[in-house]
């Protein structure tokens, strides 16, 4: 049975260089989806993009809950969905160890209505907790946890929280949690984790299920779309010659957003492009014989470029491609 090395990430590691993550020989990535107000971690987005970019499969996303009860934990589960959109299906996992949730029978209601929602919406559902909660609490509770979510990702630290290890450094198997009462897909061995592309400490897991390409991955086939054949499809959708200049291109463009031009010709070109760059996870309707629309999917993915590429500031992450603007220019 092959063992995967991976690390779980949040916006705790700030900025990451994925391809230098790639390089250093990490196979699967975890993101932290949500914060305790239940909006979007604060690089939940560009660290989804990266990995794609960089081809570091996305296992899924753990969100650590707050939801003491049932109500609260259906309300949460579904903004994860919200967030996540309707073209992304990672494993969701729930960190239940707050000191505030219950450790009696309703902490099994809350996973299990957690577990319904999240599975309603097409992703798949596991726990994630310490070993040393699990055996003081969880153990106690999880006959009453519904089968299909009795799947496990466990964390013990056996060198503590105070020595630095590497991802290529040996870990020491006989150390490996053996008291989960389901099936294990993952042991997070240490928080004190070193990886190249990161600044400072990362938690390193490893994994026992197989690391599949995720469904959410950009398809090979979609991805082999460059800038040329962006600026060969824009100068022909605004009408320049081939050795137009960038300044007649630019003075032919348009403002597209989600309520300007939101079906133009140019949206097309735009998703190949956005998608090739990882920032774009949604469909290319015009493959599927549908009206291209700019979406909720494209204004977040021109906001990603705009932070990324355009360097914009915060105010001006807008999704927005106006006319004539510096985000068409950097283009």
């Amino acid at each position: 049975m092959k063992i995967y090395r991976g690390i779980d990430v949040s916006s705790y590691q700030g900025l990451i260089d994925w391809k230098k993550v790639k390089a250093a020989g990490i196979e699967f990535a975890i993101l932290k989806v949500a914060r305790k107000d239940m909006t979007p971690d604060h690089q939940f987005e560009k660290n989804w993009a990266g990995c794609l970019a960089a081809g570091v499969p996305v296992q899924g996303v753990y969100h650590y809950t707050y939801a003491a009860d049932i109500d609260k934990a259906a309300s949460d589960a579904a903004k994860i969905l919200k967030i996540l959109g309707p073209d992304r299906h990672p494993f969701v996992w729930l960190d239940y160890e707050d000191k505030s949730l219950p450790t009696d029978r309703r902490a099994a209601d809350i996973i299990n209505t957690f577990g319904d929602v999240i599975t309603e919406g097409g992703c798949e559902f596991g726990v994630y907790f310490g070993m040393a909660y699990y055996d003081r609490h969880l153990d106690k509770i999880i006959e009453y946890v519904k089968p299909q979510y009795r799947k496990g990702w466990e964390a013990r630290y056996y060198n503590g929280n105070k020595k630095e290890m590497k991802i290529t450094d040996p870990v020491n198997m006989e150390k490996t949690p053996t008291n989960f009462d389901g099936e294990r897909y993952g042991w997070q061995y240490t928080s004190m984790g070193r990886v190249d592309g990161i600044d400072g400490h990362v938690d390193l897991n490893l994994w026992y299920v197989d690391i599949e390409a995720s469904v959410d991955s950009v398809p090979e086939e979609k991805v082999d779309y460059h800038l040329s054949d962006f600026i060969k499809d824009s100068r022909e959708i605004w009408g320049v010659s081939a050795t137009a200049r960038a300044t007649e291109i630019l003075s032919k463009t348009v403002t597209v957003s989600m309520s300007q031009n939101q079906t133009h010709a140019i949206v097309t070109p735009l998703e190949r492009y956005m998608q090739a760059l990882g920032y774009y996870t949604g469909s290319i309707e015009a493959d599927e014989n549908k009206v291209p629309v700019f979406g909720n999917g494209m204004c977040k993915a021109i906001k990603l470029y705009q932070s990324n590429v355009v360097k914009s500031s915060v105010k001006n992450q807008d999704g927005i491609l106006t006319a004539k603007g510096t985000t068409w220019k950097k283009l």
